[in-house]
Formats: structure tokens, C-alpha cells, sequence
């Protein structure tokens, strides 16, 4: 009991020392200011208007309350908007109300109504000044409260208020105190964290920061030569911006030539260009290699690197115009860039030049999201952005250097050869250095595994895949290993990471050419160089022989399966289009039953890797799927519907057959998507018009409908079958998808297969 007692001691000690910190720091405490000077000016007005009415009315015992309300508004507002000092400022208003209710409460001041103002008080002092000092009022009322309605001092106060209300209310109100206080305690504990949250990332921020600077004093020593190199291995971060920064530095050298610089001017020019994004160095390679498009916390770390280029090259280079251009080549002509919001000429000249060369390279250059844009789009680009982004004189400026050509020298240039307009201290031993970091980079890339599966995890697997497909033509597979939540809540997470680390053996050991990495979760990119599509299908085959054979002696993992959505693809392509195709893919095939494969937008093999054995579907119903079905029937539920008639059929001798209505095409390219489902539409339609309130419709994939018919014989089938033929091709007359059925006895007998 002393050890309870004394960690409920300790535990009031420490909220109460925490109450003591304030919350109000930062734009907090700008707020809390303003809203002070509010309320203050407001109670002086009030306590002015109060003066007034009491003095017309002569109310003398009420102009004291009002003469002090407006005191105390007059000395809180000067404490705020003069001398700027919040702790005297929250004294005021703390005893204001101290006295003035003490007066209320002792008094039954308002025939006994203004004790009500003891309710809103603490709360207000609470949010607007203090939770400490609002804690404290509300002790001192309760306090106040028991001594004055508990003692012979109610007496002058009962005439107000009835024996029951005085009995009462003093505990009511010490009850709200606590609930009060113990909420604002949590609001203030809560700001805290926030606040405390938030200093722990400045001083992260700070450290990396210092780790950051701490590495630019190498800087100091370094020559042209080697900051040539350096910029060259800030580009290899990313593949797609191989030699932009050699580039930039020439492109806006060309144009200081062009306006007539002086040579020591144009090579600064350049030098600043080739350090201009120095700052990635502290980027993640995972945000700038991501082929997606980027959150916006990952596309504020990005533009870090404008403030990150500043600092890192801030008083430790000769050329001071690198560390302007570094921090302000982002700035736009009309005061929307960043990081400052420089608008106009408060831009140097240099990171003026610098934007447009950093703009026209990045839109003609390939980036992981997209190809190089054509050279009509970045003509239109820079023009609509004059007076907005860059400096109209000085895109009339590049675009004159673009016409006549001067520039495409530039564009076409090798950076693996000499560089045009070099300072003449850049020499070859920059090119092995080069090399040296490029290939650490790489190898970096390489060596971000996912743990569970030893293969790529998805930051440096999606680059790696995104770049194979720019350098040539594949087939990218998107697999789901089926089950792996049920094996997970059956068997626990070491059987679910067996199978995991089982499907990146059958991937490592499937290809060697081939790229693979883990998404996350159950689902695995592979990418296949150079196959055709044939090729591909058979090796997928070969991966899902050899993921079966590999878990066959586990039983634990034994209801895995794979399931994969396919794309061939070409170098035009992007990745994330790519992506997106075999994820819909995927769910076409997950829709269509798990364990199996098709091939995005081939409506003849997708049908082909959909079509049912119905008698193996009549085995597998109970355990497959959670698809939504035509009829607002849920596919499970189809399938507990399936088991109650066929006990039907067993019990009462009652036909109950399983038809499975299958939409195929004439060729892969005779339809569209869309016209597809119209098609199932259509079909659905007519399915619902023709078969009886007793039968079951449900949507079972892509192209295929289930219905469950009691007690149809087989003449009966081919009737009701006839009819919904007709009444689709009735409502559907462009013929391009052709029904076919199949129809069993819930024994899983196959009788019939037919096409329309």
C-alpha cells in the first residue's frame, strides 16, 4: 500500500513539474499573444460599457466589479501589445478572477447566479493562460465552496438557494474540477510530446546537417578538376541524370557568353553550374530513384537539397556565386519559388541563368516517371514560363543559342569524351574517380536486400527494374503468393516468412538474367530482359512448378499458391504504366480464381487462363475467394448457397446443377475494356430476367457468370440457357464477345460444354 502511495506521489510530482513547462513556444505562443490582446481589449471595452450603465443606473456595489474588469483588460492589453510579457499579462486576468468570484461566491452577488461564472473560468484559464494556473482556481472555488456552503457562513447565502442545491453543489463542482483538470492536464501533456517531438527532429535535422558540413570542408583543397567529378558522382545517384549537372554548367556558360560576360565571370558561371545540386548528396537514393509519383514529405526532402547545397558549400569555396546558385536555382521569376520566395532581380543573374539550363535539361533528358519530352513541349514550357518562372531576357536569350544550334553540341555530346568549353584543369584522372563512385553506387543499390527473402527490397528493386526496361524490351510480372494471411493466422508469422523466403529462392534461382525484388507484403515484381512472350509464360510456369515443388514437404505452407498479372513491354514505356497494367492484371486473375497467370490486355489468353474446370470448381468453392457478385451476392456466400443445395440434392433427390457462363473473344485485339463490360452487362441482364427467384447469380472474374439452378433437369438447362443467349444478343449486337457454357451436378459430374 506505501509503495502505491508513493508512485501516486511521485506521479502528481512530475505532471505538476510538467505543468510548470510551458506549452507556448513558437507560432503557439504568437497565437496565444494575439488571442490575449483580444480578450483584453475586449474586457476593457466591456468593463467601460459596465462604468457607464452602472453609473446611469447607480449600481455602486457593481461599478467596483466593472471599474476592476476594466482595469484588468487595460493592464493585461499593455503587458501583451507593449511590453510584450505574457507572464504578467496572465497574472492579471488569473487574479481578476481570483477576487472577483471570491466576492461572488461570499456575497451570492445576482440573487446567487453568478457563481455560474466559477464554471467557465477555470476552463478559459485552462486554454487561454495556464492549465497550472486554471488547476489552481478551480482548488481554491472547491475549497472556497465547502467552507462557505458547509459552515454557518451559508446562512447568508440560503435565502438563494434550497437545502438540496447547497448540500450538493460543492461536490458537483469539485467533480467538474476533476474532469476539467485531468482533461487539460491530457491537452497539455499532449503539446509537450508535440513540442518535445518536434525539438528532436530540429536537432536530428541539426546533426545531419552538421554531419553534412563537416564533410564539405574536403571542399576547401579541392580543383576544378575534382569538383567535375564530384558533380559527376552527385548525377550518378540518380541514372537518369547522368552528366545534367556537366550540362547545365554548359549550357549556362554558353548563355553568359551570349550576353557578353567577362571570362572570369562565365567560368564561375560554370562552376557554380557544375555544384547547383550539390545539396542531393544528403538526399536518400530511395527518393531520388523512386519511379512513382513522390509524397509530400518525400518532395519537401527533395527540395532540401537547395538549402543542403547552400550550407555545405557556405564559406568553404573561392568562387562565392556556387553557394547563391546552389540555394536559388529552384527561385522563380514571380516570387513562387523556393526555398526564400526571391522574386525578380532579387535573384542573382547567375541562378537566373541556372533554372533555365537545369529546366531545358531535365525536360530533355529520359527520367525513371517518363521519356524526354519532344522539342515543341519544351519550347511551349519555357515560353509559357517567361515572366513566371524564369527571366523573359534570358529565355530569349536560350532559345536564340537553341535555333541557331549552338547548343546541340551540348545535347549530343559523349560524356565519356573530352567535354567542350572545359577549364583546362580538368584532366583525365577525373574520369577513373569517376568510375570509382559510380561503381560504389551501384554496389550500394545492390546491397539493400529485404531480410525476409534475400532478394532487392522495392526502393532499389523498382530502380533497378525501372532502368532494365529503359534499356530494352521485357515482360514484367507482378506475383501474389496466395494465402499468406490465412497461413500467417493459422500457422503463425514463421510459416508465413518460410514462404516468403522459399518464393525469393524460386525467383533468385529461376533466371539469372532476371530482376526481382519484394514489394512488401505477399506480393514480388520479376522483370524478364529480352524474351518474347511465349518465353515468359514458360518461365512463369517454371516459376510456379518450382514454388510447389520447394513447399511440397511443408505442410504448414502447403495452401500457398501464386497468382500473376503480366506485361510485355518496350523501351516507349514508362514504368509506373507498366506497373499499373500488371497490377490490374493481378486482380483480373485474383478475380478469375487464385493460382494462375495471364497477360494484361490479351482478352483471348486472359479467358484461356480463367476458364474452369467446373467439377475441380465445385471441389475448391468452399475455400476460394471474397469476390463481390452480380446480384449483391458475395462470392462466399455463393458458395455456402452451393454446399446448402447440394445437401439438397443428396437429402430429397432434388436435380441442382452449377452453370458456368463464360464470355470469350474472336481475336485478342477485337474489343476494348470498356466494350468488355458492356458485354457482362448486357449478360447479366439477360441472366437475371431468365432465371428464377430460387436460382443464384454470381460474377465470378472477368468473363464469367455462376448460377446455381434447382431442380433443373437437363432439358431445362438447355432451355433457360437458349433464352439467355438470345436475350443478350438482343441487347448486345456487336457479336465481338462470344458466350459459352458449361453445366455440372453439384456432385461435380461435368455434363455438358457448349458454344453459342
Amino acid at each position: 500500500m506505501k509503495e502505491v502511495l508513493n508512485r501516486i506521489l511521485q506521479s502528481i510530482a512530475i505532471t505538476w513539474k510538467n505543468l510548470n513547462r510551458t506549452i507556448y513556444v513558437g507560432e503557439r505562443l504568437k497565437s496565444n499573444m494575439t488571442a490575449l490582446a483580444y480578450v483584453s481589449i475586449v474586457s476593457s471595452l466591456l468593463g467601460l460599457i459596465l462604468i457607464i450603465v452602472d453609473l446611469i443606473t447607480k449600481e455602486w456595489f457593481m461599478l467596483g466589479a466593472s471599474i476592476l474588469t476594466f482595469l484588468s483588460g487595460v493592464g493585461c492589453a499593455y503587458s501583451v501589445c507593449v511590453r510584450k510579457n505574457r507572464e504578467a499579462a496572465i497574472r492579471i486576468p488569473v487574479l481578476f478572477c481570483g477576487i472577483v468570484c471570491t466576492v461572488y461566491i461570499l456575497t451570492g452577488f445576482g440573487e446567487g447566479s453568478a457563481i455560474l461564472w466559477s464554471l467557465l473560468i477555470p476552463i478559459g484559464i485552462c486554454y487561454f493562460v495556464s492549465v497550472k494556473y486554471g488547476i489552481l482556481l478551480s482548488a481554491y472555488y472547491s475549497l472556497l465552496y465547502l467552507i462557505v456552503f458547509y459552515t454557518p457562513l451559508n446562512a447568508r447565502i440560503g435565502v438563494y438557494y434550497n437545502d438540496e442545491f447547497l448540500q450538493r453543489f460543492p461536490l458537483l463542482y469539485i467533480c467538474l474540477s476533476l474532469f476539467t483538470g485531468m482533461a487539460m492536464i491530457q491537452y497539455h501533456q499532449t503539446a509537450l510530446f508535440e513540442i518535445e517531438h518536434a525539438n528532436r527532429l530540429s536537432e536530428e535535422v541539426a546533426r545531419q546537417t552538421s554531419m553534412i558540413v563537416e564533410q564539405s570542408h574536403k571542399i576547401e583543397q579541392m580543383s576544378f578538376q575534382t569538383i567535375q567529378t564530384l558533380a559527376n558522382a552527385i548525377d550518378a545517384k540518380d541514372p537518369y541524370t547522368r552528366g545534367h549537372s556537366t550540362r547545365v554548367s554548359l549550357y549556362a556558360a554558353r548563355m553568359a557568353k551570349a550576353l557578353g560576360w567577362s571570362k572570369e565571370r562565365t567560368d564561375d558561371l560554370q562552376f557554380a553550374g557544375l555544384l547547383h545540386d550539390i545539396g542531393k548528396i544528403g538526399v536518400p537514393d530511395s527518393i531520388l530513384n523512386n519511379p512513382r509519383k513522390l509524397s509530400e514529405i518525400e518532395y519537401d526532402i527533395i527540395k532540401s537539397h537547395t538549402t543542403m547545397g547552400r550550407e555545405i558549400l557556405k564559406d568553404r569555396i573561392p568562387i562565392r556565386i556556387a553557394e547563391d546558385v546552389a540555394g536559388s536555382h529552384h527561385e522563380r521569376y514571380d516570387g513562387s519559388g523556393y526555398p526564400r520566395g526571391l522574386k525578380g532581380e532579387e535573384i542573382s543573374e547567375e541562378s537566373r541563368i541556372v533554372a533555365i539550363a537545369d529546366s531545358f535539361d531535365a525536360m530533355n533528358s529520359d527520367r525513371v516517371y517518363r521519356k524526354a519530352c519532344s522539342r515543341e513541349h519544351i519550347r511551349s514550357e519555357l515560353i509559357r514560363g517567361k515572366g513566371t518562372q524564369f527571366d523573359p531576357h534570358f529565355v530569349d536569350v536560350f532559345l536564340e543559342l537553341w535555333d541557331q544550334g549552338q547548343l546541340d553540341e551540348i545535347i549530343r555530346m559523349d560524356l565519356s569524351e573530352k567535354q567542350p568549353d572545359t577549364p583546362e584543369n580538368v584532366g583525365s584522372s577525373a574520369v577513373l574517380l569517376q568510375e570509382v563512385v559510380e561503381t560504389f553506387v551501384a554496389q550500394n543499390a545492390r546491397e539493400e536486400l529485404d531480410v525476409t527473402t534475400g532478394i532487392m527490397g522495392r526502393n532499389s528493386g523498382e530502380a533497378a527494374i525501372a532502368q532494365a526496361m529503359k534499356e530494352g524490351p521485357g515482360c514484367l510480372v507482378f506475383f501474389d503468393v496466395d494465402n499468406l494471411k490465412k497461413i500467417n493466422d493459422l500457422h503463425g508469422h514463421e510459416a508465413g516468412d518460410r514462404i516468403l523466403h522459399l518464393m525469393g529462392d524460386t525467383l533468385k534461382a529461376s533466371n539469372a538474367d532476371a530482376l526481382c525484388c519484394r514489394l512488401g507484403g505477399d506480393e514480388f515484381l520479376f522483370f524478364l530482359r529480352n524474351v518474347t512472350r511465349r518465353e515468359a509464360a514458360s518461365m512463369v510456369q517454371k516459376i510456379f512448378a518450382g514454388f510447389e515443388e520447394r513447399k511440397k514437404d511443408d505442410v504448414e505452407i502447403s495452401p500457398a499458391s501464386l497468382s500473376a498479372g503480366m506485361v510485355m513491354c518496350t523501351p516507349e514505356d514508362t514504368y509506373a504504366e507498366v506497373f499499373n497494367r500488371a497490377d490490374k492484371e493481378l486482380y483480373h486473375v485474383k478475380q478469375g480464381g487464385k493460382g494462375n497467370y495471364s497477360f494484361y490486355h490479351e482478352e483471348s489468353d486472359n479467358v484461356a487462363g480463367q476458364r474452369l474446370d467446373v467439377s475441380k470448381l465445385v471441389d475448391s468453392i468452399h475455400t476460394s475467394g471474397n469476390y463481390q457478385g452480380a446480384m449483391n451476392v458475395e462470392y462466399r456466400e455463393f458458395a455456402r448457397l452451393c454446399e446448402y443445395a447440394a445437401n439438397l440434392e443428396q437429402r430429397f433427390s432434388c436435380t441442382v446443377k452449377l452453370l458456368v457462363i463464360t464470355m470469350e473473344a474472336e481475336s485478342p485485339e477485337s474489343h476494348e475494356i470498356d466494350e468488355r463490360e458492356r458485354a457482362m452487362a448486357d449478360m447479366e441482364q439477360s441472366i437475371r430476367q431468365t432465371i428464377r427467384d430460387v436460382d443464384v447469380l454470381t460474377r465470378y472474374g472477368a468473363c464469367q457468370f455462376l448460377v446455381i439452378l434447382l431442380g433443373a433437369d437437363d432439358a431445362g438447362v438447355r432451355i433457360a440457357v437458349d433464352r439467355i443467349f438470345r436475350g443478350y444478343y438482343k441487347m448486345n449486337g456487336s457479336r465481338t464477345l462470344k458466350p459459352s457454357y458449361s453445366v455440372t451436378d453439384l456432385s461435380g459430374v461435368q455434363k455438358e460444354e457448349v458454344t453459342a
